[in-house]
């Protein structure tokens, strides 16, 4: 667990520029952009928190296949936007898996191999605030790309950084 802690923290301390992605269009920042046009509902290409954690529980409940109100690991692993496929594609699937078992660890707040509904929109909540580099409470899409803790962790794992 101490590994995980240190992996994530040494991830959250990386530049943003360390693991931007570049303007080229690949696999993953595809899936990001279309990820982030699901979430985004305005005219101004910004999300606000609001529909930021709107849209993490939409996830949460279709990742919650038992309906316990609860997200164990498996669950957490099985459910994807397709980040496992180019992982797979790029030869980082063990790369990718720790990037998973990263996050889940760091959503799960308690240690208790699960992450409840408050766990998660306390997630929700600080990933948004930590994406919105600027502070005026909406993410772009590249605050989005860029920022949000998910494209960053799969990033990393996908690309080798």
């Amino acid at each position: 667990m101490k590994n995980l802690t240190a992996t994530l923290a040494l991830l959250l301390a990386l530049p943003v520029g360390a693991v931007a992605q570049t303007e080229a269009p690949t696999p993953g920042r595809e899936l990001a952009e279309l990820v982030y046009g699901s979430i985004e509902d305005n005219p101004m290409g910004t999300a606000d928190m609001g529909e930021f954690v709107n849209f993490g529980r939409d996830i949460f409940v279709s990742m919650d296949y038992d309906e316990s109100g609860t997200i164990a690991f498996g669950e957490f692993t099985e459910w994807d936007f397709g980040f496992n496929f180019i992982a797979e594609d790029e030869g980082q699937q063990r790369a990718y898996e720790a990037a998973q078992r990263i996050l889940f660890s760091f959503w799960d707040r308690d240690a208790s191999g699960e992450i409840s509904e408050n766990e998660y929109h306390q997630s929700m909540v600080s990933d948004f605030s930590r994406a919105d580099t600027d502070n005026d409470a909406f993410l772009t899409r590249d605050e989005f790309l860029s920022g949000y803790i998910i494209n960053v962790a799969y990033r990393a794992a996908i690309i080798g950084q």
